[in-house]
């Protein structure tokens, strides 16, 4: 039902039944290959509205990476491999998502000698729902990266702003603000209520959760 392509070794169709809806190949990676493509041989005995669930796992095999799938309208994938290297940097990071991992016993029944640098490729038979619930581990790692980049140009933007004129006119009328408002509330010994800092610091989140800093331009 499955065959399975690593470059550069031939089609390897030796797939193993876990259970009528989990399967598992595995390889040894000697040739670091960055890919493989998975495919159907049999179209036609595929269920419609299930789909063939693609996932990878180094040693120990406890944490699983959804990559894709295939189906009987899409017979035919390729998956890039995921380096063991980062594989196992975002495993603590991923033992609570469900979307990322699985653990499906697909080595539990596999009877063989596991050799170094082994690679298990997973498939579990799933419904449209449990694809549609699940990003694959490339698209998480694009939009992990995007927000990676957009926090860094925030940084850089309010490190850019912090060394302008600009945010030091805001600095000083704000200090300015502060002291004003406490010297209103100073007695004839030339004291101020501590409690009168606590009213400028209510009164300013007001003013900016009101837009009401006019006083800073």
């Amino acid at each position: 039902m499955f065959a399975l392509v690593v470059p550069p070794y031939p089609v390897n169709v030796a797939v193993q039944t876990i259970s009528p809806t989990k399967y598992c190949f595995q390889f040894e990676n000697r040739v670091q290959a960055k890919e493989f493509t998975l495919f159907l041989t049999d179209i036609q005995k595929f269920t419609p509205g299930y789909n063939a669930a693609i996932y990878l796992a180094y040693q120990p095999f406890t944490d699983w990476k959804y990559l894709g799938f295939i189906n009987s309208n899409k017979p035919s994938i390729i998956c890039k491999i995921p380096s063991e290297t980062l594989d196992n940097n975002n495993n603590n990071n991923n033992n609570n998502n469900n979307n990322n991992n699985i653990n499906n016993g697909f080595i539990n029944n596999i009877n063989s000698i596991i050799p170094t640098e082994i690679i298990q490729i997973g498939i579990s038979i799933e419904t449209d729902l449990e694809i549609q619930s699940k990003p694959p581990i490339e698209q998480q790692q694009q939009q992990q990266q995007q927000q990676q980049q957009q926090q860094n140009t925030s940084s850089t933007s309010i490190n850019n702003f912090i060394k302008t004129e600009e945010f030091k006119q805001v600095a000083f009328k704000l200090c300015d603000n502060l002291v004003n408002y406490i010297l209103s509330f100073s007695t004839s010994n030339n004291t101020v209520p501590s409690s009168s800092i606590n009213k400028w610091y209510e009164n300013f989140q007001k003013k900016l959760k009101n837009d009401q800093l006019d006083f800073l331009k």
